[in-house]
């Protein structure tokens, strides 16, 4: 870098390239450089060996090299359990995806579920946010949003909720998850290809892929880019960033209610939740028992005794009791109609019309 520069500033008053990123020192976890005769040396090959070659490309990226970059052994195991969740949250659609085929099974995003529109609105964010680092080459910028996509929107809101409409929903709900599904793990793909390049590429040979992409591999495949049909509007914004605030606050109560000994499992739980009569009008429409994966979810203006949250944006009260209605066996919700529909009397009305179907 040096001598090739100092070489073309002297013959051609010009630097030999457009654009160039240089780092810091690369020092161990407490700051010190490394020499043999500290013991303190890393090497790439035992990074490789014990992690693979992403691995060490991951730790690359998540640096600020801005900064002198520090590696460890403890710095490569706490970077090794984020890489596990982008990769099990990669292998996770990928397992719900395995009947889908986006040629004949791909619903049109105006179609989609609510939810679903959501979690693609979620995406289409990361994509803005990782396109606009990797502009500024600030590659730790692209992981750290990669990361916390991966654990909050995916894991601990979309994946967790739709759960129960993958493996007990009707026909058109699954497909509407999967359409979701599909486009976020093609286009998160492509996102971190240039960071794990033996990762994304394994995920893409594993994916089905629409007729124009190339399946050969998914460097030879442009990132996704800002979409604007997966944008929601200002008012669809607002209601989803009031219902996960209020979604959270449920679950903040279900975790004190759990501490307490009320219940071991969430979906064996009845939930009230006391508002203004403004926002109880909001939410009349609202599936809250799916969104807070319990089995009933009640709306009242009545003052209650609970748990209060004025920090919400929905400003509440909320209580938690044990269901006392019959518990389906099929998508393990309690529900006082269970045998109403006539046939298969065991099941809640919901599995048994999938059943039925």
């Amino acid at each position: 870098f040096q001598s090739s520069m100092l070489t073309s500033i002297a013959v051609n008053g010009v630097a030999p390239y457009h654009q160039i990123a240089t780092h810091g020192w690369t020092v161990d976890g407490e700051g010190k450089a490394m020499h043999k005769s500290l013991g303190n040396a890393v090497s790439p090959d035992e990074v490789i060996k014990e992690y693979g070659a992403d691995m060490l490309r991951l730790w690359v990226a998540s640096a600020d090299y801005t900064q002198d970059m520090r590696i460890s052994k403890d710095i490569m195991k706490q970077l090794s359990q984020a890489y596990l969740k982008i990769r099990n949250t990669a292998r996770y659609m990928l397992g719900n995806l395995c009947d889908f085929d986006p040629d004949a099974n791909l619903v049109p995003v105006d179609k989609l579920m609510d939810l679903d529109r959501f979690a693609m609105a979620s995406f289409n964010e990361l994509v803005k946010t990782a396109r606009a680092a990797y502009d500024k080459y600030e590659f730790h910028g692209v992981y750290r949003a990669v990361y916390n996509f991966c654990v909050v929107d995916m894991s601990n809101f979309y994946l967790d909720i739709i759960k129960d409409r993958l493996y007990c929903g009707g026909e058109e709900e699954r497909r509407s998850a999967q359409t979701a599904l599909y486009y976020i793990l093609d286009g998160m793909t492509r996102l971190i290809a240039p960071i794990l390049a033996f990762t994304s590429d394994e995920i893409w040979h594993a994916m089905k892929h629409a007729k124009g992409v190339d399946a050969e591999s998914v460097l030879l495949n442009d990132m996704p880019e800002d979409n604007a049909a997966f944008t929601l509007d200002e008012a669809a914004q607002t209601r989803w960033n009031r219902l996960v605030s209020l979604r959270d606050a449920v679950n903040k109560a279900l975790e004190n209610a759990r501490n307490a000994g009320v219940f071991k499992k969430a979906q064996d739980t009845e939930v009230t939740v006391s508002v203004s009569a403004e926002d109880a009008a909001s939410l009349k429409d609202e599936d809250l028992a799916t969104l807070c994966i319990v089995s009933k979810v009640t709306v009242t203006t009545e003052s209650l005794e609970g748990e209060k949250n004025e920090d919400c944006l929905i400003p509440c009260t909320i209580a938690v009791k044990l269901s006392e209605a019959p518990k389906c066996p099929r998508c393990w919700n309690h529900n006082e109609h269970i045998g109403a529909a006539g046939h298969h009397a065991e099941l809640c009305p919901r599995c048994a019309a999938v059943v039925g179907q």
